[in-house]
């Protein structure tokens, strides 16, 4: 049924409709809206779960960061430490960790979850280390053996960097260093 107002001819038409409701349409429509909610619902729970359900594995990173901690209480612009070079002769008790300020103990765990090994080799020698520096839980070594052979997720994970630099006589140094990070309860879904 359909009111017009036709009144007043200078005014626009005044339309009015009033239709019976279909009641069909409207549960169908319901049904799609249902759906639609379903659908949006059950993404919503999907990228929870893929953000929250699986542990990310950021050992390698944090290795990484290890070793560029270790790097820059070692080696600082390109020049060796006074700490572990004096006059061109290394000093043999050099603690880095102290003057790193490196904790690897954590009440959190009962072993060291960290190990990082510092080799200085001459330019010349490549072979044979001057002095190596070593801190933390070395039984995670042997893991990072079996690691460069197959990959496995529950083992540590070891980084390792070399860079070159000078001490203050301006004799030139490989450093390699070695950086292993195990927290594979936290970081591995087991």
């Amino acid at each position: 049924m359909i009111l017009k107002n036709k009144k007043d001819k200078n005014r626009k038409f005044l339309h009015c409709t009033l239709l019976p409701k279909n009641r069909r349409g409207d549960k169908i429509l319901s049904a799609y809206w249902f759906a639609v909610l379903l659908i949006v619902a059950a993404g919503i729970f999907a990228m929870v779960y893929v953000y929250y359900g699986v542990p990310y594995d950021v050992r390698n990173v944090e290795g990484h960061l290890l070793i560029n901690a270790v790097a820059d209480c070692i080696s600082y612009s390109g020049r060796i430490s006074s700490g572990i070079v004096s006059s061109g002769k290394f000093i043999q008790n050099a603690n880095f960790l102290n003057q790193c300020h490196l904790i690897f103990n954590s009440s959190e765990w009962k072993d060291e979850q960290y190990y990082t090994e510092v080799n200085f080799y001459k330019i010349e020698d490549i072979n044979t280390p001057l002095l190596t520096i070593k801190k933390g839980n070395n039984n995670w070594i042997s893991q990072c053996e079996i690691q460069k052979t197959e990959k496995k997720e529950t083992l540590v994970q070891c980084s390792n960097e070399i860079f070159y630099s000078l001490d203050d006589k301006n004799n030139q140094y490989l450093i390699k260093i070695l950086g292993v990070v195990r927290k594979s309860e936290k970081n591995v879904k087991m």
